[in-house]
This record gives structure tokens, sequence and C-alpha cells, in this order.
């Protein structure tokens, strides 16, 4: 009988750590847009997630969206992506290269309520109007490529 439960045990343990190590991989944290902006360079555009802890609407996002589009590889040459949580008291670095509070930078490009998607250029100016909650989950991808094409066109009629 002791066999079975530490074997349980094991294997729930095994299936925590692989569940775990599978979301760790997903966005990354936006800590550094200074550092960033050097490898985001002048043809992609940077999508922050503005998110907080207990956002079922962010976590939708994230899951269905964001990450597999980071994960995926198709979004590799045309976008940057990263999550800011603004209930974070950690310091971020600014475009600027100055530190900033995650929920000060959020109030300068008005993203207030979570989720909301910015798309910013490697200088953090915001290329496309943001993208604010979820409408419709089902024309949510739609939305959110339509978005990432203007801001990459913008980028492009800039670069000439």
């Amino acid at each position: 009988m002791k066999i079975q439960v530490r074997f349980h045990s094991i294997i729930a343990l095994i299936i925590s750590t692989v569940l775990t190590s599978a979301h760790a991989q997903g966005l990354p944290s936006a800590n550094n847009f200074f550092e960033d902006a050097k490898q985001q360079g002048d043809n992609r555009v940077s999508i922050v997630m503005v998110s907080q802890r207990d956002c079922s609407y962010c976590e939708l996002i994230h899951n269905d969206f964001l990450d597999p589009m980071h994960q995926g590889g198709r979004y590799k040459d045309k976008a940057l992506f990263r999550e800011l949580k603004i209930d974070s008291s950690d310091a971020i670095t600014d475009f600027n290269g100055k530190k900033i509070t995650a929920k000060r930078f959020a109030k300068r490009y008005h993203a207030s309520l979570t989720p909301t998607l910015l798309f910013l250029d490697r200088k953090g100016q915001a290329l496309v109007p943001n993208m604010v909650g979820v409408n419709t989950p089902e024309f949510y991808g739609y939305y959110l490529d339509q978005s990432i094409d203007k801001a990459i066109s913008l980028l492009k009629k800039s670069a000439k």
C-alpha cells in the first residue's frame, strides 16, 4: 500500500513539474524595455500585455492567443511579446533606460484595465490603438492579427 501511495505521489509531482515548466516558458516578463528595444529592431512590433493576478481574461488572452503566438515561431520576425503585471511592486526599466513602476508605465499608455495589449515601436511609441478587454473571444485572434499587421505596416512606412 505504501509503495502505491508513493508511486501516485511521484506521478503527481512529475505532472506538476511538467505543467509548471511548460507555463514558465510562456511570455517573458516586461522588465527591461531598454534592452528589449535593441532585440526588437525596427521591423518588429513590441506587444505588451498589461495584466494582473487573478484576471481570468488575462489568462484567456495569455493561454489562447499570445503564448501560442510567441511559442509557435510564426510571429518571430513580426513581434516581440512581453507581459507587464501592473500589480507587481518590482521596478522595470523604461525605453529611455530609467527605472519606473509597472503601474506608472501602464498609466502612460492609458492601460489601467486588464487585459490591455499595447503595440509599441522600439522607442516606446504606440503604433495602433490598444486592445482593451475581450469582447468576443471568437474574433479576438482576427482583431489581434489586424493590429499586428497594421503596426508592422506603419513600421515599414516609417523606415522608408
